[in-house]
């Protein structure tokens, strides 16, 4: 997808923080801009209407033995039901063995296991990716609303243009192991 034809985009969440499938496009598009500059692996693949970091350049080394080693596969898709983006990911060890849904609950940080005790179901869970057809690991949508509502607004009370995408993915990925680096942050808000 070619960026240079991209214009300045003003979108109006005044009314509620969904966002809708062109606006999620123009998020994804800017976030993977950046991802190009730094060299991060994140893909944008909109025959799959996915974007993704390549299992390949996302393991996680907890300790020093392999059979610790924990390999990630993250993707960002749109849900038309609830218009907002929503995290698909599979985690397995080297040796190509899944994690339990189970494993995943229990490897929460524990800042937000708290969050989860309160409704693990409604937090993570296992489903069939929409595109794919194969089980992946799912944050759930429902509260996403909720916790962006105050993010957009604060944006708007400093008048900075935030990357939807961006400040999701900040605040949904550590729950999952996937930190974005800091100058994501840096050039959403130059994006000005």
């Amino acid at each position: 997808m070619a960026n240079s034809g991209l214009q300045k985009l003003s979108f109006n969440m005044e009314e509620d923080e969904f966002i809708g499938e062109n606006t999620f496009q123009h998020y994804c598009a800017e976030f993977i801009k950046h991802s190009q500059q730094i060299g991060d692996s994140w893909e944008w693949r909109p025959s799959k209407e996915a974007f993704e970091l390549p299992s390949d350049d996302c393991e996680v080394i907890e300790t020093a033995a392999a059979s610790k080693v924990i390999k990630y596969e993250y993707h960002v898709l749109y849900s038309c039901s609830y218009q907002v983006p929503v995290l698909y990911f599979r985690a397995s060890f080297l040796d190509g063995r899944p994690l339990t849904l189970k494993d995943i609950w229990e490897g929460v940080h524990e800042c937000y296991k708290t969050r989860l005790l309160q409704g693990p179901w409604d937090t993570i869970t296992q489903q069939e990716h929409p595109i794919l057809g194969q089980p992946f690991f799912v944050l759930h949508p429902c509260k996403t609303n909720e916790f962006m509502a105050p993010v957009l607004k604060n944006s708007r009370k400093i008048n900075k243009n935030v990357n939807y995408i961006t400040s999701w993915l900040s605040i949904v990925g550590p729950v999952v192991g996937l930190n974005l680096p800091l100058s994501y942050a840096k050039a959403t808000s130059q994006a000005e």
